[in-house]
């Protein structure tokens, strides 16, 4: 299945979508609703979480993220992986890239040193309809004891990024 997604994600020739104006999202057929919003001088991002939740304690974010200024994906997608292993040097991750259109999409799972929560992260960076890169991310968090979750993301992974690579975040209504 994951070669089926990469075949996908290199048959794709367009810029992701920075969905302008969504007050929600979906993605593997979720349902994710506005939560924040902020920017800096480099990047301006908007997050989803399911209905009812908080950014403060949620099971499942999306987010896109636009940098206009940047133009090489994979160069942005460089400076996560390097954040990923100064902060967790122990979180496991994979990398692909569409040397066609740019595009790369990169998953990781990670946690705090309390171990309090674990995450399986999937960001997808392109470029950005009117220049820029933008990067869509689905995340997954489970509170407490994670072994049944990672036990299950063995099989999961694969499918989701096979989700992101195909479609990636849609607009909801």
């Amino acid at each position: 299945m994951l070669l089926l997604a990469l075949a996908a994600f290199c048959a794709n020739a367009f810029a992701l979508d920075a969905l302008p104006g969504a007050r929600a999202v979906t993605f593997d057929g979720k349902r994710l609703v506005h939560a924040a919003e902020g920017k800096t001088p480099v990047e301006l991002w908007r997050e989803f979480v399911p209905p009812g939740e908080k950014l403060d304690r949620w099971t499942k974010l999306a987010s896109v993220r636009e940098y206009p200024t940047h133009r090489d994906p994979k160069a942005l997608a460089g400076e996560l992986v390097r954040a990923l292993k100064q902060r967790y040097p122990g979180a496991p991750f994979a990398l692909f890239e569409n040397a066609s259109t740019g595009e790369v999409i990169v998953d990781f799972v990670a946690w705090p040193d309390d171990r309090a929560f674990t995450e399986f992260n999937l960001f997808r960076y392109g470029k950005r309809d009117g220049g820029g890169v933008v990067a869509q991310q689905y995340a997954i968090r489970v509170y407490g004891d994670a072994g049944d979750f990672l036990r299950g993301l063995k099989a999961e992974r694969p499918r989701l990024v096979d989700v992101m690579a195909k479609d990636g975040l849609k607009p909801a209504r």
